[in-house]
């Protein structure tokens, strides 16, 4: 709903806060208050999950959520399976998004990303039964070429990633494994956009990889959840939460540009000791560097950051 902001959105899922563990009968976490803790950080929108064993959330909760993000104009999302009373529940409540993908389980890390051949159909019936809404539709894809052209092949101009296993590689102590991941992401984010696909970022998502993802311009929303609560825990989730954005919204731009960071790697290579490796690098920055751009400039800046020794 919000406009004129630079860079990506972002919205927070909240419901592996409603289930913490330990919460007995009559216990409950007052999502409502959650959610106005996450837009008074400078969220863009609020996502609750709706699955088998989300028990502890009532519709109830769901409609002080919407409505809290109503009063301050912003974003409800639903994320649910094919099932139809998730769908019906969804048009009640008035969300704005939804995002359609398997069903997930609270204790396990796992994908909730569609394989479309086995599911077109569920997403066709329902495309069908929104149809008279003003809710937008997001289908839960892997990162794969293969889903992205399935996706283009069914029609489908709304998707999200699930990083779930990518998002591990991106910070990966093997810096080749981060560069393929990264590389792979910023790739498919690009062929999607080409073909007028809006493309959202989703599922084990760190707030140190919104740092890196978000100097793209491929991705117009990030979907967070448990990987910001421990930071929540520590310094209060409005505080997350408008550190993260604050972020988000500096990448790509500023210190961060990209002239700024070459500008900072020819820094570090100065400082070096005269040796060959000093030299090469040198003539590294003069032909190759002003020209750099990510993943290669990212591995750059990871690589140089390692001690002289491991060079």
């Amino acid at each position: 709903m919000l406009a004129g902001r630079p860079g990506p959105g972002l919205a927070v899922s909240l419901e592996s806060a409603a289930l913490l563990p330990g919460l007995g009968p009559g216990e409950a976490v007052d999502l409502s208050c959650l959610a106005a803790r996450a837009l008074d950080g400078g969220a863009e929108g609020v996502m609750i999950h709706l699955t088998s064993d989300h028990g502890l959330i009532a519709d109830d909760d769901l409609a002080r959520v919407a409505t809290v993000c109503g009063e301050r104009q912003r974003d409800f999302s639903l994320r649910v399976t094919t099932a139809f009373d998730h769908v019906e529940r969804a048009r009640r409540l008035k969300a704005q998004r939804l995002y359609l993908g398997r069903e997930a389980k609270v204790a396990q890390w796992t994908s909730t990303s569609l394989f479309l051949k086995s599911h077109i159909g569920h997403i066709q019936k329902v495309q069908k039964t929104l149809k008279d809404s003003d809710i937008a539709l997001f289908v839960t894809l892997e990162p794969t070429l293969e889903a992205a052209e399935q996706a283009l092949r069914y029609g489908l101009f709304a998707v999200e990633l699930d990083m779930s296993h990518l998002a591990a590689s991106l910070h990966s102590p093997d810096i080749d494994r981060a560069f393929d991941a990264l590389s792979h992401v910023l790739s498919l984010g690009r062929y999607l956009n080409r073909h007028g696909v809006e493309v959202h970022l989703g599922g084990g998502l760190r707030p140190a990889d919104l740092m890196v993802l978000a100097r793209s311009r491929s991705f117009r929303q990030f979907n967070i959840g448990r990987r910001l609560m421990p930071e929540a825990l520590n310094d209060g989730l409005s505080v997350a939460v408008k550190t993260l954005r604050e972020r988000m919204s500096g990448a790509g731009r500023g210190e961060d540009a990209p002239a700024e960071r070459h500008k900072r790697l020819a820094e570090r290579i100065a400082g070096m000791d005269d040796t060959r490796l000093k030299e090469r690098l040198e003539r590294f920055c003069r032909e190759a560097l002003p020209q750099l751009e990510d993943p290669q400039l990212y591995v750059a800046e990871r690589l140089l950051a390692l001690p002289l020794a491991r060079l």
